[in-house]
């Protein structure tokens, strides 16, 4: 017999359901039938006005749409409807009460969407969303995330920074398992099919011995992956403090290659990278400092659609990069992958705790 549904899934089942005849509820719904249902299955008592405090307006005179204060910890929650795409003005708002109430975090949600901001981190506001779980994900991973991060006794023992880490490895570990089932279960199944092996488990340790896939990467075709003590099914990433990471953007025609250098927090887009021509019209910013690099001779035209980078360019924020590749605001965080595909935040330093 299946075990007891825990009551945070329990509460998401729900929601998803009635979601299926009201697919686009506004914020009063969303904060009534979601946001509050929520909170309580995770153990916060939604009744107390002194834990779930809604709409107190602060010495500024911004107001959250709850403040959270469980024990030790404390958060701004921000609600918006589902029909809202989450964007700069939101979180600059979740981020201000969270700055009044004198704590790093702060969560905005449409209902659809959660993105966890820290405080702590430098950069734009982009820079410092360290999280995102959205309701679409697949089976109960959206449950099972989201009660991780909202758990009542983590804000009270004041360890949300440690439950954030565990969710960004369970995220990673979804990504790599998915890019290894989209890019080397077809190398197998080739392996297979050309030399008429009988099972993929065997064509899987065939493909080991001539160096197609790895180790890993077999026993997460088959279902079978250990744990390193990283929380993840593949080999660790290389320590923060490695001298150099290699990135590379892609977006439409252009392509970007970048040096990340942890040590000083640089990012260098080397010589010969490229970038869309065209500018959003919000993005003056980025017009002028193209403008300045084209007059120093670091930025040249290559074609009606591209830029080419002519010597390399250091960078202090991976956004501003990705930015000035893009003719708009990116978060360079995710923008950025490494050989394996992995976003750039999976080399992220620490936040400092000051």
């Amino acid at each position: 017999m299946p075990g007891p549904v825990h009551p945070f899934q329990e509460a998401v089942h729900d929601i998803q359901r009635w979601l299926m005849d009201s697919p686009n509820p506004g914020e009063a719904v969303v904060r009534q039938a979601i946001v509050l249902r929520l909170l309580q299955a995770a153990g916060f008592d939604i009744w107390n006005p002194v834990e779930v405090v809604p709409e107190e307006t602060n010495s500024t005179g911004n107001r959250a749409d709850f403040l959270i204060r469980a024990g030790a910890g404390k958060f701004a929650l921000e609600v918006k409807g589902m029909g809202v795409t989450l964007g700069e003005r939101d979180f600059q708002q979740a981020a201000t009460s969270a700055v009044s109430e004198r704590t790093r975090w702060a969560i905005v949600t449409n209902g659809r969407v959660w993105a966890v901001i820290d405080e702590h981190l430098p950069g734009k506001w982009e820079e410092r969303v360290v999280l995102r779980v959205e309701l679409a994900q697949e089976g109960d991973t959206f449950a099972a995330d989201l009660a991780i991060l909202l758990d009542a006794e983590t804000w009270r023992a004041d360890a949300f920074a440690k439950a954030a880490e565990e969710v960004q490895q369970r995220q990673r570990r979804r990504h790599d398992e998915a890019r290894i089932e989209r890019e080397k279960r077809p190398i197998v199944e080739e392996i297979q099919a050309k030399y008429q092996i009988p099972t993929f488990e065997l064509a899987a340790e065939n493909a080991v011995e001539a160096g197609k896939i790895t180790e890993a990467e077999r026993d997460v075709l088959l279902g079978k992956a250990g744990k390193n003590t990283s929380g993840s099914d593949l080999p660790p990433l290389p320590p923060p403090s490695s001298s150099e990471v290699l990135f590379t953007y892609r977006i439409r025609e252009a392509e970007a290659r970048a040096l990340y250098r942890p040590a000083d927090g640089t990012w260098t887009v080397l010589a010969g990278s490229t970038a869309l021509v065209a500018v959003k019209a919000y993005a003056q910013n980025i017009a002028q400092r193209r403008a300045a690099f084209i007059q120093s001779g670091k930025l040249a035209q290559q074609d009606e659609q591209l830029l080419v980078y002519r010597s390399d360019t250091v960078y202090t924020s991976p956004s501003t990069a990705a930015d000035d590749i893009s003719g708009g605001s990116k978060n360079g965080w995710i923008c950025w992958k490494d050989a394996q595909g992995r976003p750039a935040q999976d080399y992220r330093p620490p936040a400092q705790t000051v």
